[in-house]
């Protein structure tokens, strides 16, 4: 069986004809909103502390049902605990972040995400009834962590997404016993200021 190749004339018109959909909610867009974060260890247990997100976003669409979404953030996690002797004290931490999310659609709006994230610790801070200390240096400066979420994609520009953060490493340096890890819940309320628009094809002369 001979193998016809497919003109050039006929595929450029229809790969140009696909653009449009392609683009149609693809762009770039800022984001924020609350979480509650707190550190998982099977040696100790740790309370939620409020923290919050912001940054921007990159929707990029790549089919009717499928959106890939890279994002740039800086986070505020932390953990509250109570010493043995009853005494309470919170750990704040403040990370960049780079999230990778695949998005499926299960209608227009409506979708489900999954997605791996690096971090990079800025700032890691300890309060108790003394005071404040940097504790930058006793923790890890990269993490990697899982996302799950849902969210909501609305036709005016607005991202509703719910998600949840899972550390898949352990956040303390030289540890051999705690291996604590963050986790989180956060709302972030997204708008694509920006969208990619497909490019016009000239008008065709009679």
């Amino acid at each position: 069986m001979r193998f016809v190749p497919v003109p050039s004339t006929f595929l450029i018109p229809l790969l140009l004809a696909t653009m449009p959909a392609l683009a149609q909610r693809s762009g770039i867009g800022i984001k924020g909103g609350p979480l509650a974060a707190h550190t998982r260890s099977a040696v100790f247990s740790s309370q939620y502390v409020p923290g919050a997100t912001a940054g921007i976003y990159a929707p990029i669409l790549g089919g009717s049902r499928f959106e890939l979404q890279p994002e740039v953030l800086i986070t505020a996690f932390g953990s509250g605990h109570t010493s043995p002797e009853g005494e309470r004290y919170s750990v704040r931490t403040i990370y960049a972040q780079v999230p990778l999310s695949a998005k499926i659609y299960f209608t227009n709006t409506i979708n489900l995400q999954v997605g791996v994230q690096a971090s990079k610790l800025i700032l890691a801070e300890q309060t108790d009834p003394n005071g404040s200390s940097d504790i930058t240096g006793s923790y890890d400066q990269n993490e990697l962590a899982l996302l799950l979420g849902a969210g909501a994609d609305l036709r005016s520009g607005l991202d509703l997404t719910l998600r949840y953060h899972n550390g898949l490493t352990p956040i303390l340096v030289n540890d051999n016993a705690l291996f604590p890890r963050n986790q989180a819940m956060m709302l972030t309320v997204g708008y694509r200021v920006f969208a990619f628009r497909a490019p016009r094809l000239p008008a065709r002369r009679r």
